[in-house]
């Protein structure tokens, strides 16, 4: 349903779409294939090295990429996870004054609200590819799980790889919306987005209270937001719904 709305306010092509979605499979497939391949013969490819292995690996690497960016970034990313820690603040405001040009795009997806308040700028299309260029020269792809069934991500320098994916941002661009007229995205204010972190952690209402200095009754007002936010009806389904916004490994377990 989302998708469909997606597709009608945009007023965007299907066939276009189509063709984005090959596209998109095509590069995947060239980016996997020569990883795999690299790692079968076990001569490294001179356009893709490791970057890092694991999401809390990942993230804290990524203000690197940041700081070597000089004036756009091309993003897209099918998932954003919401980050407990909320290390994603930083990073953007250092690009804002930075005035870095280019937006995250990302799919649909049921935590669009979560996105939308941790990165106001996110457009949304039919993304069906990850990674990210910087300065049409540098690009990060996610590559193959680790032997321990990590995620990994890799960089590369590959003009042709960097230039496709490029290529494929501009055009998924062309059908995106920006994130805060999507239909059903509802408003968070920090706050709330303290207490799905807390929630994500396994926190209580009286214990998310006590940290963040307000009253129980506030604590299950943001989380009544924050049901209206994943559309959900109980607090059961709201915890489900951080639970699949929030990878496990980015943050630990609160006791109570």
């Amino acid at each position: 349903m989302v998708g469909t709305t997606l597709v009608s306010a945009a007023g965007s092509d299907l066939a276009a779409a189509d063709e984005l979605g090959r596209r998109a499979h095509a590069l995947r497939s060239a980016v996997i294939g020569r990883i795999l391949d690299a790692q079968r013969s076990g001569v490294p490819d001179s356009g893709l090295r490791l970057f890092a292995e694991g999401l809390p690996a990942i993230l804290s690497r990524l203000p690197m990429l940041e700081s070597a960016t000089k004036r756009v970034v091309h993003n897209l990313q099918q998932v954003i996870p919401f980050d407990p820690l909320r290390r994603e603040r930083e990073l953007n405001l250092r690009t804002r004054i930075r005035k870095i040009n280019g937006h995250l795009i990302v799919a649909p997806s049921e935590h669009l609200s979560l996105v939308a308040a941790c990165h106001p700028d996110t457009w949304v299309a039919p993304v069906r590819i990850a990674g990210l260029a910087v300065d049409e020269r540098l690009a990060l792809f996610p590559g193959p799980p680790s032997p321990q069934g990590l995620p990994t991500a890799w960089l590369s320098t590959d003009r042709n790889l960097i230039a496709e994916f490029c290529g494929i941002w501009e055009d998924v661009k062309r059908l995106a919306v920006p994130i805060n007229d999507m239909p059903g995205v509802v408003r968070l204010t920090e706050r709330q987005l303290d207490v799905a972190a807390l929630l994500s952690r396994g926190a209580k209402d009286a214990t998310s209270a006590r940290l963040l200095g307000v009253s129980l009754r506030t604590v299950t007002s943001d989380i009544g937001k924050l049901m209206d936010a994943f559309g959900v009806a109980t607090r059961w389904e709201a915890g489900m719904a951080i639970g699949r916004a929030c990878p496990p490994g980015l943050t630990g377990r609160m006791g109570s």
